[in-house]
């Protein structure tokens, strides 16, 4: 009798369903992965649920299937597998799915070709090389929080990228537009790599307060703020701006918030046009760099500085996790079981406080 397993569709609009489906068997060179937690991104899923612009939902409407933030356990392995085992604890980049079957690769190789159509990334479909089929092991006995942190990796990475893009220096002001989850994790990477001081902005109150508690230098509601002064920031304009916030209309502030010479960084992917800049004044004479950062923009298969693998920089990140370096933990606002993933969309898309929102499986 075949094993039924569960996966979450957008079947329209703003709506959510969990759908029953038949679990996969693993081939004889494959893996089945049995998922324990998975995270949901707060900008990219709430972006092709509502089908915002620059959308695959937008382009080519529904029903689509979200996610790329897995964390589980193999249940079972192919007879011709033999780097993993069964009861091993894995992450991957896969869909909001109670069962996952993967290709038993090793490290950060391509896939075999009979599979690389299957396995290719559904947001990505131009892309010549998606990391969808890779498999990051967890050391054995992990406990359920750390794992429930795990699954906030791929927000994380994305944080990471941007800082590394940045090439943020010791001592130097980074200010973070947004206090989402994705500019939560930029700013502890920037503290990591010393910046001082690391200022969010973010109009929600709840943010502000969760940012004061991640350990941010200073949080402020309003841009106006730093127009006018702040105390920490002796050395005039912050030579780091991050924005984070996803919305074309931030843009232009961003620009004019950096120090000339600086670096913007466009983290947060934009739903929609900016209209308005002149870049005139507020990039060419300031001799701004404009920095777009996508996990398209990275190398495939070899680190360089400033701009890391998808890979290095998850194998890094998950390390990290598991040995408390950073608070992802703490990231995670809401834990609901997969049958109200309903409701964990409807925070996502209602609920300023919702910062990291983690599906149970179990």
């Amino acid at each position: 009798m075949a094993t039924q397993a569960r996966r979450i569709v957008f079947a329209g609009k703003g709506r959510v369903e969990v759908e029953a489906i038949e679990a996969p068997l693993a081939a004889d060179d494959q893996i089945l992965i049995e998922t324990l937690y998975s995270s949901i991104s707060p900008g990219t899923e709430r972006a092709h649920l509502l089908a915002e612009e620059n959308t695959m939902t937008r382009a080519n409407g529904f029903p689509f299937q979200p996610g790329y933030s897995n964390v589980g356990r193999i249940s079972a392995v192919g007879r011709d597998v033999s780097a993993y085992k069964v009861g091993q604890l894995v992450v991957t980049e896969q869909p909001h799915v109670s069962h996952v079957v993967l290709p038993a690769t090793v490290g950060n190789g391509l896939l075999p070709e009979k599979y690389r159509d299957q396995y290719h990334a559904a947001l990505s479909p131009d892309a010549s090389f998606t990391p969808h089929h890779l498999i990051f092991s967890l050391p054995d006995g992990t406990d359920a929080g750390t794992l429930a942190a795990c699954s906030i990796f791929s927000l994380a990475k994305v944080g990471l990228h941007g800082i590394r893009r940045a090439r943020v220096e010791l001592g130097e002001a980074v200010v973070i537009m947004g206090l989402g989850a994705i500019g939560l994790c930029a700013a502890q990477f920037a503290r990591m790599q010393g910046a001082y001081p690391v200022i969010g902005i973010d109009p929600s109150s709840e943010r502000r307060k969760f940012a004061t508690s991640m350990g941010l230098d200073a949080v402020i509601a309003d841009a106006s703020e730093l127009a006018q002064g702040h105390l920490l920031m002796t050395r005039g304009k912050p030579p780091v701006v991050v924005e984070a916030t996803g919305r074309p209309e931030a843009i232009p502030l961003a620009f004019q918030l950096c120090a000339r010479g600086g670096r913007v960084v466009l983290l947060g992917s934009t739903r929609g046009v900016t209209e308005n800049v002149n870049f005139y004044t507020d990039v060419h004479k300031k001799g701004l760099d404009v920095i777009g950062v996508h996990a398209l923009t990275r190398p495939i298969h070899e680190s360089v500085a400033g701009n890391w693998t998808d890979w290095d920089d998850t194998r890094l990140i998950l390390d990290l996790v598991c040995q408390k370096r950073i608070d992802s933990a703490g990231l995670v606002t809401h834990e609901l079981p997969v049958a109200k993933a309903a409701d964990a969309y409807k925070l996502i898309t209602e609920s300023s406080d919702a910062i990291g929102v983690v599906l149970n499986w179990s």
